[in-house]
């Protein structure tokens, strides 16, 4: 048996396995579908906002992984005919070195036992289905070229948010854009600029969306058709007036359906799109969606993107979990997650290895198929945010390149609970504002950026846990004052010298004793010494932290 051959009846041992873990999944993914919550309808007036944070400081550890890598120790012989009709044969992707090796494979492929799905000329890679096991192996046994097939990974949009993840976080509303400091005067934003948008499509007939350019392709085609996702997600981006204005409503949109009405779809697919986009001139590709699987048709799609100069942006997903979705979690794609409008971290949102910065993600209020309004939660929301922020800098700043546009949302993003970058928010959370106002001299903007309990140190007893302040202005501050009050006892702090941009810290400690389930109230205030802070919601912070039991 060759080496090639070897791998392949390897990777079809681990399939076989896979199809039972599969199984073993569907049921507890059924549940938690039915009982989520995405989005709500809205009722305008009937909207209220809790009056303060609250903290719960745990996260779930259970991680619905639908593509579970299979065992490198499956090394054992395999009866080729036990998986004649297994549904893991249908779907596989196949690269190559060379476009003419390509060329050959597809004009014998069914002698050699395959039947050809699609193919990507860009890409140099076939997606197919195996019809005959015997004669694919043959083929392996005999090839010369080092191509290895792969399952062809299933992607969608991001698991719902349970309701229970959404509990104690506060709403943005119709406020997002304000607390990123986004102007009212923005209509030119984003004008000359095509943001691409992958997902399930878009009502071309929302109201909200009245006067944008927006072209449409379909990769999926046929079956039911909701597109209340990536309508949501174009207005967020460039929605007009009618209901919440978008960052950029003068970008232009490319619409590319590439998931099905259930808001399922395939990494080929996916790839096919991004393709898609780089060629027709996309600058920034919006992927609000992702899977658990590394594909490598779908990192060499996001490398293909970025060599015709477009920026790929990706949500990290919405299972609470350690453990980023793919394409976020491949280099040179942002990836996104999710804060609430106290600026922590959305509980719902994973985090890790790929979180690149944070946006609004909690009851963010975007336009829905069918002439909704509603209520939206999830990193596909926060993604948008920073799709439209990069149009809107791009169209702003031609004379910039890619990488200097992003560094702007990073070096400019506001500080988060855990000082420095970091698995959960990255490099921080966007401020529109702060990139506006770079070059204005002398405005003073502190803020308190929030409480950090380190969960290593968090075992009961005494919990040491920072008070984090940060210079978001241009000037620099001193004689600055922070009091932190919490269970009758009141810190007073004060800084000096402090560098814009610059975040500081302190160090409190919080024992275990108190009344079980009431969590312990903290409120800080913080205060300029003889100037005048242009932004003074951020300098009061109280929340209540429940300490795990």
């Amino acid at each position: 048996m060759t080496k090639l051959s070897f791998m392949f009846n390897r990777m079809l041992i681990g399939f076989s396995l896979l199809l039972f873990v599969l199984l073993g999944f569907k049921v507890w993914d059924s549940f938690t579908k039915e009982s989520s919550e995405f989005v709500q309808t809205l009722n305008l007036e009937e909207v209220t906002e809790p009056p303060e944070q609250i903290v719960p400081l745990s996260k779930p550890t259970t991680f619905l992984n639908e593509e579970m890598p299979f065992p490198v120790e499956a090394e054992r012989a395999l009866d080729l005919e036990m998986l004649v009709d297994s549904p893991i044969l249908e779907d596989l992707t196949l690269g190559f070195a060379t476009t003419q090796s390509m060329q050959t494979f597809l004009a014998q492929a069914e002698s050699n036992g395959f039947r050809v799905r699609d193919h990507s000329s860009e890409l140099r890679t076939v997606r197919l289905r195996v019809s005959d096991l015997d004669k694919a192996s043959r083929y392996f046994d005999k090839t010369e070229n080092e191509e290895v097939p792969h399952y062809n990974y299933r992607v969608r949009a991001p698991e719902l948010p349970r309701a229970e993840f959404l509990e104690g976080e506060k709403s943005f509303g119709a406020n997002a854009d304000q607390w990123i400091g986004i102007p009212e005067e923005r209509n030119e934003w984003g004008r000359g600029v095509k943001v691409a948008i992958l997902d399930s499509g878009i009502d071309l007939s929302h109201s909200n969306l009245d006067g944008v350019s927006i072209e449409e392709i379909d990769l999926v085609g046929g079956g039911s058709r909701s597109r209340g996702h990536g309508t949501a997600i174009a207005s967020i981006i460039s929605g007009n007036d009618t209901g919440i204005m978008g960052i950029a409503p003068s970008a232009s949109l490319l619409s590319i359906r590439v998931l099905d009405g259930e808001g399922q779809g395939d990494s080929f697919t996916v790839a096919k799109g991004i393709v898609e986009a780089a060629n027709r001139g996309a600058q920034v590709i919006n992927l609000s969606l992702g899977g658990t699987g590394e594909s490598i048709v779908l990192k060499n799609a996001v490398d293909y993107a970025r060599a015709q100069g477009s920026l790929v942006v990706a949500a990290v997903g919405n299972e609470g979990v350690s453990g980023v979705s793919y394409p976020a979690k491949f280099d040179h794609v942002i990836g996104v997650t999710s804060v609430d409008a106290n600026g922590r971290q959305s509980s719902f949102a994973n985090y890790g290895e790929g979180v690149d910065i944070a946006a609004p993600g909690v009851g963010v209020f975007a336009a829905w198929e069918d002439e909704a309004l509603v209520s939206f939660s999830g990193t596909s929301s926060a993604t948008a945010f920073i799709s439209g922020a990069l149009a809107s800098e791009i169209s702003r700043n031609p004379n910039l390149s890619n990488d200097q546009v992003v560094d702007l949302l990073y070096k400019y993003s506001n500080e988060s609970e855990k000082p420095g970058f970091d698995k959960f928010t990255g490099n921080g959370i966007l401020n529109v504002g702060r990139i506006e106002n770079r070059n204005i001299p002398n405005l003073h903007d502190g803020a308190i950026v929030g409480y950090y309990f380190d969960p290593q140190e968090m075992e009961g007893g005494t919990t040491p846990f920072l008070v984090s302040i940060q210079n978001q202005g241009t000037a620099w501050l001193n004689n600055i004052s922070l009091e932190v009050e919490y269970r009758g006892v009141v810190k007073n702090y004060i800084f000096n010298n402090l560098n814009p941009g610059e975040t500081r810290s302190e160090k409190l400690f919080l024992d275990g004793s108190g009344e079980p389930g009431k969590g312990v109230r903290i409120s800080s205030q913080l205060r300029l010494g003889g100037q005048t802070d242009i932004n003074p919601d951020n300098n009061t912070r109280v929340s209540t932290i429940s300490l795990p039991d």
